[in-house]
């Protein structure tokens, strides 16, 4: 079956002391086939083909300031991985759709 991974594997830990936790996560996605098929070697216009396996690691911490507020920030994919979860025949491909790379991420919460 197309875009159905066979595996995946979503972990993490959280550690806290008093006021501060740091969560860390790892998310793997095994290959999978982009089209009905079952096409392993890309085609010309990469339409169909492997989609490659992936893993990321996340990280986030949270500092809460009070009980009703608290200020959260992280880094997604870490080690700026390069890969691809979907391959499109229409907007905005043909080809396969690159994920996000590392990014950064600050908010505030609070409860009312």
């Amino acid at each position: 079956m197309e875009n159905a991974p066979e595996h995946i594997i979503r972990t993490g830990m959280t550690v806290s002391y008093k006021t501060v936790s740091l969560t860390g996560q790892l998310s793997y996605v095994d290959d999978s086939f982009a089209d009905a098929n079952n096409t392993i070697k890309p085609t010309a216009n990469a339409q169909n083909g492997l989609i490659p396996a992936y893993t990321v690691v996340d990280l986030t911490a949270v500092y809460k300031y009070s009980a009703r507020l608290n200020i959260r920030t992280g880094i997604n994919n870490v080690s700026n991985s390069t890969y691809f979860t979907r391959r499109a025949g229409g907007y905005p491909g043909p080809g396969a759709l690159p994920a996000d790379g590392r990014t950064f991420f600050i908010s505030i919460g609070a409860k009312l």
